[in-house]
């Protein structure tokens, strides 16, 4: 048996004590008392990186690495059914090839096309005009001006 805080719940625990969370995708929700998980195995944490800074050495000697190729045209697309469904893949074509343009001529993040896909999907009528200045901002590179 363990445990562990959740240091947003502990601070509002004298307030509201027991907090019903959603900790997964199946909808199941469990109790949290006083901001502590209790557990009788300890979670699996899975911490991401761009690469935009170093970790120190003794972080790392504690960590499972793992680098993760950028994903191709083909993974692209599978990646928005998986988070978008098969529907918003209509969509996503043109997207995905602005997409890749930009990325080899810059830093973009694959939410960064979900968000366009999710956009567009979503504005179905939306006119090129309009399609063209939403892809314009939300694929916008990452490491240049805001």
């Amino acid at each position: 048996m363990g445990e562990y805080g959740i240091p947003e719940l502990e601070r509002v625990a004298d307030r509201t004590p027991r907090v019903l969370v959603r900790p997964s995708d199946d909808g199941a929700r469990v109790t949290v008392e006083d901001g502590r998980v209790r557990c009788r195995e300890f979670p699996l944490v899975i911490m991401t990186s761009n690469g935009e800074r170093e970790f120190p050495p003794a972080f790392l000697r504690r960590c499972v690495r793992l680098h993760l190729d950028r994903p191709n045209p083909q993974r692209l697309r599978a990646i928005v059914v998986a988070h978008l469904g098969f529907e918003a893949l209509g969509a996503s074509e043109p997207v995905i090839v602005e997409f890749l343009k930009r990325r080899d001529r810059g830093q973009l993040a694959t939410d960064q096309l979900l968000n366009a896909v999710y956009l567009l999907h979503e504005a179905g009528g939306a006119g090129q005009a309009d399609r063209d200045d939403l892809v314009e901002v939300v694929l916008r590179e990452l490491s240049g001006p805001a």
